[in-house]
């Protein structure tokens, strides 16, 4: 197991039990916030070597990530994000599928793509 996956294992640990009558909105609010701390390279796992706040705001997305994964019921382990830039866009496809499309929030996109 990486480093990266021993830390966000930890951080998942120390999330909450999901709520049963709470709604993933919170867990959304979340991601999206988290999200939009990255940039683009990060998204694609590309930082600057020896960037901390760099790995911090992906470990953070991650971990937001796998908790709203897991309040809508979707398989998600700590251990498939070795490297995390794989689960990461598994994670996203199937979000897609149930009509989360994260991507639609992004700012960091282009002039010349779709909105």
């Amino acid at each position: 197991m990486s480093m990266y996956t021993t830390l966000l294992d930890a951080a998942i640990n120390d999330l909450p039990s999901p709520d049963d009558e709470a709604p993933a909105t919170a867990a959304l609010a979340k991601v999206l916030l988290c999200r939009s701390r990255l940039g683009a390279d990060a998204l694609l796992g590309r930082h600057r070597d020896g960037d901390l706040t760099a790995v911090a705001d992906e470990l953070a997305y991650d971990v937001a990530l796998i908790d709203l994964a897991r309040q809508l019921g979707i398989p998600c382990d700590a251990s498939a994000f070795d490297p995390p830039q794989g689960e990461r866009r598994r994670v996203e496809k199937v979000l897609a599928t149930r009509g989360i499309h994260l991507d639609e929030f992004d700012d960091h996109r282009g002039p010349t793509e779709d909105r």
